[in-house]
C-alpha cells in the first residue's frame, strides 16, 4: 500500500507562496507596509510574519485595550475568557518588553501598530545607515520569533 505524504512529513517544508491579495497572508488583515516590503523582498519568512502579527495582537489587546478578534462570542452569560485573554496578552507583552526594551519596542510599534515606514523610526532609535534600516527590523523580527519560541508555558495561558 502506497502512503500519501503530507507536507509536514517531508524533510523540509517550502515557505508558503506569497498571497495574491496584496499581503493579506490568509489572516484577513493586511500586512503593514514595512513588513510587506520585507516579505516581498524575501528578507523575512512566514514565521517572522506570524510573530509580528502575534506581538501586534498582544500589544493591541493588552496595552491599547482593544477587543480580541479571535474571541468566540457565542457563549452565554458572564465569561472570564475575555479577562483571561487580556491577562495573557499583558503577560506576554511584558515578557517581550523586558527582553527587547523600550528602544526596539518603539520600532515595532511604529512598523506594526502605526504602519509608518521602518526607516523613519529606526533611524531615530538606532544610529545606522539607511541601507541597514530594513535589516534592523528583520533582525528584530527574528529576535521576536526566537523569544516567542522560548517563552515559558505559563505565559501562554489566557
Amino acid at each position: 500500500m502506497k502512503g500519501h505524504f503530507l507536507p509536514a512529513d517531508r524533510l523540509f517544508s517550502l515557505p508558503a507562496p506569497p498571497s495574491a491579495s496584496g499581503g493579506d497572508d490568509g489572516c484577513g488583515l493586511p500586512l503593514p507596509p514595512a513588513i510587506e516590503a520585507l516579505r516581498r523582498n524575501g528578507i523575512i519568512a512566514p514565521h517572522h510574519i506570524a510573530a509580528a502579527r502575534f506581538w501586534a495582537a498582544d500589544y493591541r489587546i493588552g496595552v491599547m485595550g482593544q477587543e480580541d478578534p479571535q474571541l468566540d462570542r457565542t457563549s452565554c452569560g458572564l465569561s472570564h475568557r475575555p479577562l483571561n485573554g487580556r491577562r495573557g496578552s499583558i503577560n506576554r507583552y511584558r515578557y517581550i518588553h523586558g527582553i527587547i526594551g523600550y528602544r526596539y519596542e518603539r520600532i515595532l510599534i511604529a512598523a506594526l501598530i502605526h504602519g509608518r515606514p521602518a526607516r523613519e523610526e529606526t533611524s531615530r532609535v538606532v544610529p545606522a545607515t539607511p541601507q541597514h534600516m530594513d535589516g534592523v527590523l528583520a533582525l528584530l523580527l527574528d529576535m521576536l520569533t526566537r523569544h516567542y519560541d522560548a517563552m515559558p508555558g505559563h505565559l501562554w495561558e489566557g
